[in-house]
């Protein structure tokens, strides 16, 4: 019995993580703007989930930079910080902290409700969301991931 119950469970997890789509989260930029995940859709997306207080997310801030800054790559790199959530400075404060930081290339998204968080259940930070081109969620990964690795996982 319980090992058909786990086996129901796994199913019934797979399905509903599996047709999870973001297409109409609206996030805010560093300036306050609505900024809705729609305008991703036709590319794959990679969605760097972090913290500020995370400092294995700080160590790898400046590849994903790099990641941001390459040309002509297929799919889109973005990064979402979730204010006053999981520990995180609130959203003025963050603001603030991250002006402080020398980053050109990173597309930063303040998610203030949650809601990725809780659609794609992040369990700790960093944490790697992949989304297809109509941005349903293909894959997701805790920890640290290098720009090969996304690279691979992305263009999968």
């Amino acid at each position: 019995m319980k090992k058909l119950l786990s086996i129901l469970l796994m199913t019934f997890s797979f399905h509903a993580f599996a047709t999870t789509n973001l297409a109409e989260i609206s996030l805010k930029d560093l300036n306050h703007q609505p900024v809705s995940l729609a305008k991703y859709k036709g590319k794959p997306v990679y969605v760097k989930m972090w913290a500020s207080w995370c400092p294995i997310c700080l160590a790898g801030l400046a590849e994903i930079d790099d990641l941001s800054a390459e040309k002509n790559q297929n799919f889109e790199v973005i990064t979402v910080v979730s204010p006053s959530h999981k520990g995180e400075k609130s959203t003025a404060d963050f603001i603030e902290w991250y002006k402080g930081l020398d980053y050109k290339n990173i597309t930063l998204l303040l998610d203030e409700k949650g809601e990725i968080i809780d659609r794609v259940r992040v369990r700790g930070y960093p944490f790697n969301v992949f989304l297809d081109p109509e941005l349903n969620v293909k894959k997701t990964l805790p920890g640290h991931l290098n720009p090969e690795k996304i690279r691979q996982f992305a263009e999968q």
